[in-house]
Parts: structure tokens; C-alpha cells; sequence
């Protein structure tokens, strides 16, 4: 047999099998739509535009998590999006640290944005961001930190950038 052949392959397959996703669990989607409409809104306020609940989501047989983040925002501010690189704003940017033998399944799922000016987008109101997960393994009292890197505008000011973290302890 031809070594070249056969090298190509190998190669082949072993690509096609590392380029394949995990699946979402169906059970896990539906349990995390029902708890994003249920996780209860914070209270933001005219010094602090932004309030930031989470909460873990796991499968019928726990072998994937999801985490829920749910920002509420002030009437009349937003955070952003999307933002150029000729605009001065600061894009929103999603934060995680997860414990040993956990693993992101795909990207953050994100909410449906607003286009603003000059080639920003925006969210505003209440919004929801989703992270999902695979888990191999994890020991009781891990702990998963998620949060939100943003910066808070509304049609007169902005507030410096500013990060809010959350833990989540695994049971």
C-alpha cells in the first residue's frame, strides 16, 4: 500500500473527527429558555445603569451545564455591542474562568443588537447571554466565574468601563 496514501488518510479522518461539534442537548435548551424567562431581573439605578444576575443550567444527566447571564439595563442607556475601530466606545466582552474538566461547547450565544450611528451596534433594555458547556468532570464546590466587561451610555454621558463578575459554585 501506498505509506503516502495512507498518511493522507489518517490525516483526513482525524480532522473530520476533531471538527466535529458537540451537540447541545435538547432538554438542556429547553431548560435554559424556561430559566432565562424566569431568572428575576435585578434593579439598576442612576449610578449603576447595568444589573447582572446569573445562574447555572444543567442537562437531565450532567454531562452539560449552561450559564445564564441576564443584564438589565436603565431606561435610556445601552451598552455595546459591536463598535468599530474608529469609534472611541468599548464593545461589551463576556468573561469566564471554568473549573478543571469543564469546557465551552461553542461561543457565548448573544442577544439580537440594535444598530445605532456610524457602524455601532447596541443593547439596551433586558438582555440575556448564554454560555453552554460539556462537562467531564468536576468536584463539588468548583467554582465558575462568569461576568461582563461593558462600558454604560445613555444620550449624554458615559460611565468608564467597568467589569462585574459573578461565581457560581457547582454542586
Amino acid at each position: 500500500m501506498n505509506y503516502r496514501l495512507l498518511i493522507i488518510l489518517l490525516f483526513i479522518t482525524s480532522e473530520i473527527g476533531w471538527a466535529q461539534k458537540t451537540e447541545i442537548l435538547t432538554d438542556l435548551i429547553n431548560k435554559v429558555e424556561l430559566a432565562s424567562n424566569t431568572l428575576e431581573e435585578s434593579s439598576p439605578n442612576h449610578m449603576d445603569p447595568l444589573a447582572l444576575k446569573a445562574t447555572l443550567v444543567w442537562s437531565e444527566d450532567k454531562s452539560q451545564l449552561a450559564i445564564i447571564m441576564k443584564a438589565t439595563l436603565l431606561e435610556g442607556w445601552h451598552i455595546y455591542a459591536y463598535v468599530p475601530e474608529t469609534q472611541p466606545y468599548i464593545a461589551s466582552d463576556m468573561r469566564l474562568i471554568l473549573p478543571k474538566g469543564i469546557t465551552k461547547i461553542k461561543d457565548w450565544e448573544n442577544p439580537y443588537s440594535t444598530p445605532y450611528e456610524n457602524g455601532i451596534y447596541i443593547y439596551e433594555g433586558t438582555i440575556v447571554f448564554v454560555q453552554y458547556c460539556s462537562v467531564n468532570s468536576f468536584k463539588k464546590g468548583d467554582v465558575i466565574t462568569t461576568g461582563l466587561y461593558y462600558q454604560t451610555c445613555d444620550i449624554r454621558k458615559c460611565f468608564p468601563p467597568e467589569t462585574k463578575t459573578i461565581s457560581l459554585v457547582l454542586d
